[in-house]
């Protein structure tokens, strides 16, 4: 069975088949929170707002339109924030509806929150979906992933000394995206993500269950799915310590179920990115995990810390796709802040000073200001100092609590348009809906380390925007709202014979760069030329509707925390002291890391400048600075 919209939007929005003159979150709005709509043509109208019975429960004039680039249009932001009184509510100007049902309740954010959070149980790998948890979604298990091969990409054998295959357990973790590949990158950041939202939000997310086959036990539902993805994370670790960038077939398959998906699959490379990657989400596992299973936290803290020296050892292993695989790369060429950030969650956790000495090597910069994503994961360290002041040097506090700040204040300047957002046409690339679900994150951070009202709404208005406050009038999250996608990228939708999609689903959204054929022909068609509007809900664009477990995971911290803040009037508190601290011994001298340089590079001056020299496999030089900047 369908999960449902909301059950009081059941009966009143089938109705509402009119073109929308009005952007609205079409989830609902929190009772005590700020409410806000944009209106179109709306300037110095009043907007009526009535109750169920019809009655006028507030008036508000609109304000003087302003332009929202993106939209390439002016219209009126109309707040109804005084409207405190849970129920549902219609907004009017003159006798003409204007918008969707407004749906105002204490826990307005509780559903979706579930939502966003079961698609990882939709997404499990090496596992069947049974009714009883997946209704009609139910699909056998696909991708055991027991007997995974090494491509010679990884530096392993694929035969041992008797000509006998080679293979590992590479079973469970997450299908990343809308294919059925499985990336530590990516991994990475999203896994930590929906730590963190534990991690700041514990009271909450203690006693919230969204029926998965772990429910009835006596560990929160957000730690069980969590954990399925964290022992795929582990089986990636090589014996040096050292982890596989993916596990994945050489090409993708069809728009198939699962199951039918049966291709070879491959731990593919071995890089430096993916191995701090591991470190920092593996690091905050093991305090987060000490009190449910201590066995389990120890692993974590243990394998984090043989990932940390086989990275110090190999700064610049960055991942080359070899020439026979075709599936998501996810490489980058700078691991200075994979570093700094899985450093920073190692030594607050063991407050080793061999592990401070990791992560002061590259100082955070204040004035580095980068949005956290999967290639730039800066600002997660960034938000681990600053929200730990008495385990960190205070001029790292003060650098990273300047760089969130900075951020955050940059983003209350955007959001004087129509709109109400912090949300530019920068903004708008392959995978917004993640940018702005980053910038809720990062807004929330602001909010704890100052307690100012501005940060949190601003962070609300962000989801807003995810869930209606557009020009698409869309709900980017399938299967929650009045108007959501039904054609997403994603095999598993495709593939089975199910009207509607996955349900918990965010597509990637708006996309300036128009990347496929789909939305490029769409766009030709319509002469759309505004930022906001280029997003097609067609299964081919996988540019703008794909999905991908990193765009729902800052959706998802951003409804959990929200909602979290509001019932039960909590706020992080930046004081709290780890969970847990281990000592960890094993963390190589500086004289064994001077003398283990990773093969293939060298040191060389050239251009007046010592830099590194990196020789391919195909004999090909690169060079990089001493920071791992590749230098053309």
């Amino acid at each position: 069975m369908r999960i449902p919209v909301l059950a009081m939007f059941g009966a009143i929005a089938a109705p509402m088949l009119f073109a929308a003159t009005a952007y609205q979150n079409q989830i609902g709005f929190l009772t005590n929170g700020v409410k806000q709509m944009t209106v179109l043509e709306a300037d110095g109208k009043d907007v009526v707002f009535k109750d169920a019975n019809g009655e006028t429960v507030l008036t508000v004039k609109a304000p003087e339109a302003k332009l929202w680039e993106p939209a390439e249009e002016k219209a009126s932001l109309v707040d109804f924030s005084e409207i405190k009184t849970p129920g549902v509510y219609q907004a009017y100007i003159g006798d003409e509806k204007i918008g969707h049902p407004i749906n105002i309740a204490d826990n307005a954010y509780e559903e979706v929150t579930k939502g966003a959070l079961k698609f990882y149980y939709f997404q499990r790998c090496s596992f069947a979906l049974d009714k009883e948890y997946a209704g009609e979604y139910a699909r056998a298990a696909g991708h055991l992933d027991t007997a995974i091969r090494y491509h010679s990409s990884t530096g392993k054998a694929a035969l041992d000394a008797d000509g006998n295959m080679l293979t590992f357990n590479g079973a469970k973790g997450w299908y990343d995206a809308g294919d059925y590949g499985k990336y530590i990158v990516n991994s990475g950041i999203s896994t930590y993500t929906l730590l963190q939202l534990y991690q700041h939000n514990k009271a909450y997310f203690d006693t919230l269950t969204w029926n998965i086959p772990e429910s009835k036990n006596d560990v929160p539902d957000i730690l069980d799915e969590i954990r399925w993805n964290l022992e795929w994370m582990l089986t990636m670790q090589d014996e040096d310590g050292g982890v596989f960038h993916k596990l994945t077939t050489k090409s993708f398959a069809g728009m198939v179920l699962p199951e039918k998906a049966t291709s070879a699959r491959f731990a593919i490379g071995k890089s430096v990115t993916a191995t701090w990657d591991f470190v920092g989400v593996l690091a905050l596992a093991s305090e987060i995990y000490k009190p449910f299973d201590a066995e389990f936290a120890e692993k974590c803290v243990k394998a984090a810390t043989r990932a940390h020296d086989w990275a110090l050892m190999n700064p610049y292993a960055f991942y080359e796709q070899p020439s026979d695989v075709g599936t998501g790369t996810y490489s980058d060429g700078n691991a200075v802040d994979e570093q700094i950030w899985g450093a920073a969650e190692l030594y607050r956790v063991t407050k080793n000073e061999a592990i401070l000495k990791s992560f002061q090597q590259y100082r955070i910069n204040k004035n580095r200001q980068r949005l956290p994503g999967w290639a730039t994961v800066y600002g997660l360290a960034a938000f681990t100092v600053a929200t730990n002041p008495d385990v960190f040097p205070a001029e790292d506090v003060d650098s990273s609590k300047a760089l969130i700040m900075n951020l955050a204040d940059d983003y209350l300047k955007e959001m004087d348009n129509g709109y109400g957002l912090a949300v530019s046409s920068n903004d708008l690339f392959w995978g917004s809906n993640a940018v702005v679900g980053n910038k809720a994150m990062l807004l929330l951070h602001a909010y704890y380390l100052t307690k100012k009202d501005e940060y949190l709404n601003a962070a609300v208005s962000i989801v807003d925007y995810i869930f209606g406050r557009n020009p698409l009038d869309l709900s980017y999250m399938t299967g929650y709202g009045i108007n959501t996608p039904h054609n997403p990228h994603h095999r598993p939708s495709q593939g089975d014979d199910i009207d509607e999609p996955v349900p918990g689903m965010i597509v990637g959204g708006a996309n300036k760069s128009a990347d496929d054929a789909a939305i490029k022909k769409y766009i030709k068609e319509n002469s759309i030329t505004a930022t906001a509007k280029k997003y097609v809900d067609n299964i081919g664009s996988y540019s703008s509707n794909e999905v991908a477990i990193n765009w729902n995971a800052p959706i998802a911290y951003a409804l959990g925390s929200i909602q979290a803040i509001a019932a039960t009037g909590k706020v992080y508190d930046i004081s709290t002291k780890p969970l847990a601290e281990y000592e960890v011994t094993a963390i190589p001298s500086a004289a064994k890391l001077n003398a283990m340089p990773t093969a293939g590079f060298r040191k060389v001056v050239r251009n007046n400048k010592v830099q590194i020299e990196r020789t391919t496999k195909t004999g090909e030089k690169l060079f990089f600075n001493l920071k791992g900047k590749r230098i053309k």
